[in-house]
């Protein structure tokens, strides 16, 4: 009895080790490991005063799944961004030359520190292993896209997949060439559809760009798309954009043509109902 008992305690305390993900204490030591076993780096990159991070790491903390995918195939590290960066890990992200506008993310690198791939989140056990095997997939990497359009693809997954990475690696000249490619691949009976929208909303920073000039007139059904604390809000990000081109520092040498067209944004978004002011 005593022996069954103790074997029960022992099984779910095996368990319970074996749920979480194990997390190296430094960068250094993680991929020290992960030259000695050959094995993937993965970074949870995170802030730990965000919502959405603090369930990602009671899911990383919980799921058996997760925990046992991830402790096999990956040598794990945890990189807050609370206040600021450690001073190395800052050092590493500014020469893997990635850049994020909000948090948290996935980010996976081979043993010799080269990036491999990154990925938003969803608190979800399925897409948390689904992003570790594109990680180990050189043909689902996200580090693999370039050589993909190179070769010529421009379906629309590639297309919006690759401006995303452009947008990590601050590449903004080929983030409006690719984006334009990606409005051209697309489906212009989708153009009215939340698909539309999140392209928009994710990848377009141009208002040259066909889906930011779709939105523009068609004001009217730019709408319910977003829930929550975040309804209503669809709007703003076409305002971004206009802002960004507004704070151009060659504003001063548009001419009257393209002003006008600004005027006319500006008005239409009701930014403000004297437009003038942005050019005096």
């Amino acid at each position: 009895m005593k022996r069954a008992l103790f074997y029960i305690v022992f099984l779910i305390l095996s368990n319970t080790i074996s749920a979480q993900v194990v997390f190296e204490p430094s960068l250094k030591e993680a991929f020290k490991k992960a030259k000695e076993q050959n094995k993937i780096v993965f970074i949870e990159y995170y802030n730990s005063d965000c919502p959405v991070c603090k369930r990602l790491g009671d899911l990383l903390k919980s799921d058996s799944l997760v925990g046992n995918y991830y402790n096999k195939n990956f040598i794990n590290y945890a990189m807050n961004t609370n206040g600021s960066l450690a001073e190395d890990d800052n050092v590493f992200i500014s020469e893997a030359n990635l850049h994020f506008d909000s948090v948290p993310v996935l980010l996976y690198f081979d043993a010799n520190k080269k990036f491999l791939h990154h990925s938003g989140v969803n608190v979800e056990t399925e897409h948390l292993i689904n992003e570790g095997k594109k990680a180990k997939n050189p043909d689902f990497r996200t580090s693999g896209l370039k050589a993909k359009y190179d070769k010529g693809d421009r379906t629309v997954k590639t297309l919006y997949a690759y401006c995303d990475l452009l947008l990590v690696t601050k590449n903004e000249a080929m983030v409006k060439k690719v984006s334009q490619e990606l409005y051209e691949s697309f489906k212009k009976e989708e153009l009215p559809t939340k698909k539309s929208y999140i392209v928009l909303k994710q990848v377009v920073t141009s208002t040259e760009n066909g889906f930011f000039q779709y939105w523009i007139n068609n004001l009217e059904n730019l709408k319910d798309f977003e829930t929550g604390y975040k309804a209503g809000t669809e709007k703003s990000y076409l305002e971004k954009i206009v802002l960004k081109e507004l704070n151009d520092n060659t504003i001063k040498n548009w001419d009257t043509s393209k002003k006008d067209k600004f005027k006319d944004y500006i008005l239409k978004l009701k930014i403000t109902d004297n437009p003038e002011v942005y050019f005096e």
